[in-house]
């Protein structure tokens, strides 16, 4: 873009533009008036008075008439003090008696004074008026117009003012343009439409409004965004926090049940119940707390965190009647968000039983490699639909969905917590002497 103009310059050029039209007017209206005198249709200012001569002169004749007085002089002739004939308006009385007294008159105006001649032949007197103007030289145009200076001027008036109102429109349409563009960037913000088309403008003052205007919308579109996602994440965090608890529930009420029952096993039945309520109170300080799983701590994957979530998988595994298998026990430097990655352990290990029968291993692997760490969850199930496998990750996508009954909420869960962990969510059926569905959390160093 070229460099940018100032409104003060815009305003500036418009000024010296007025100032050189009225210059050519002046100018011009100066060489028509010359020329309208040139060519005979006008009679210069000073025609009357110098003409005012030939008038004494031809009045002092025995055989004048009165017909004989030009027709852009107005007079009064009087026959010893007797008002003969008057065509001189009453006003100017005073006028003409200064004039009969002095032989001459004026009453001076802004335009065309007027000027009072009085002649004497005998018992008669002739007093002329007249105007120091332009006079046409048509006696129609003179009856018509009368003095031809006040109607000259004023057509150059009138032929600035076309001149000076076409400037200005030029000036205020341009400007009104550039207001427009504030205005309707105003508009947008004001309807919350902020993906509006960002207009430029050559002013450095409308310029600097814009880019004002437009800064406030991106980070009124900012604030919108993380408002929202704010929202969307503490929904999705009720949702999860709703979804998990579930599991708590069940072990502690499972648990509580087998108390019940089997008496010889009263202390590994009450840790097991113990555990869930640990594990709803975390639920629960966080929904008190209203924030999401990423502001969680991570800290490194050591035997002490591998042996928290084996223990978890070992009491959902228990009492839902399963077994447990570990292919893997690797800790790693890996630093990850414990509780979070329980919770997705959690709820593959649910998915896992959900489609396996009673009784049949659950296989979990931790695996520590150079580039990543690796946490595996097997069943021996029937594994996941072909039709569905790529879709499974979806919020409301389950293989449930095929018995009429769609809730699924778990991998969705997982997925979130891992993209929180900058890990990655791998599904696959496997098919080796036991048939069944495998789901990888591998997470990049």
């Amino acid at each position: 873009m070229g460099s940018k103009k100032s409104l003060t310059y815009t305003i500036s050029k418009f000024a010296i533009l007025e100032l050189f039209f009225v210059l050519f007017m002046l100018l011009f209206s100066y060489m028509l008036l010359k020329f309208l005198i040139n060519t005979g249709v006008v009679y210069p200012a000073n025609y009357a008075d110098i003409n005012s001569d030939t008038v004494k002169y031809e009045f002092l004749k025995e055989n004048w008439r009165i017909d004989k007085i030009p027709f852009f002089y107005e007079y009064q002739l009087r026959d010893n003090g007797e008002i003969i004939q008057n065509t001189i308006d009453e006003r100017y009385n005073q006028k003409i008696s200064e004039a009969l007294q002095n032989g001459k008159s004026s009453k001076d105006q802004i335009i065309g004074s007027d000027v009072f001649k009085a002649f004497k032949n005998g018992n008669k007197d002739l007093i002329i008026k007249y105007k120091i103007s332009a006079i046409p030289t048509n006696p129609n145009v003179y009856k018509l117009i009368g003095n031809f200076e006040p109607v000259f001027f004023i057509s150059v008036f009138c032929l600035w003012l076309i001149g000076f109102i076409y400037l200005i429109s030029n000036l205020t349409r341009e400007l009104r343009s550039e207001i427009r563009k504030i205005s309707k960037a105003n508009d947008n913000i004001e309807k919350l439409q902020l993906e509006f088309e960002r207009e430029h403008s050559d002013y450095t003052e409308i310029s600097g409004v814009l880019d004002s205007i437009d800064r406030m919308a991106r980070s009124l579109k900012a604030s919108l965004e993380k408002q929202w996602d704010m929202q969307m994440t503490q929904k999705e965090m009720i949702e999860s926090i709703t979804h998990d608890v579930r599991t708590p529930i069940t072990l502690i009420k499972g648990n509580i049940e087998l108390l019940k029952e089997d008496q010889e096993n009263v202390l590994e039945r009450a840790e097991d119940a113990l555990n869930g309520v640990e594990r709803l109170e975390s639920f629960l300080k966080k929904l008190n707390e209203f924030s999401d799983l990423m502001e969680t701590p991570k800290e490194v994957v050591s035997k002490e965190v591998l042996d928290y979530w084996a223990k978890i998988v070992n009491s959902i595994c228990k009492l839902k009647g399963f077994s447990v298998s570990i292919l893997s026990y690797d800790a790693s430097n890996i630093k990850l968000d414990k509780n979070a990655i329980s919770i997705a352990i959690q709820n593959l290990v649910n998915n896992a039983i959900e489609n396996s029968s009673v009784g049949s291993t659950i296989f979990i692997g931790f695996y520590d490699d150079i580039d990543d760490y690796t946490i595996v969850v097997r069943d021996q199930g029937d594994g996941f639909n072909n039709d569905i496998l790529y879709d499974v990750k979806g919020k409301f996508i389950s293989t449930k969905m095929y018995d009429n009954n769609i809730h699924g909420l778990g991998l969705s869960i997982v997925t979130k917590i891992l993209e929180i962990n900058k890990g990655q969510l791998l599904l696959n059926n496997y098919d080796d002497e036991d048939n069944g569905a495998e789901v990888k959390m591998v997470f990049k160093k």
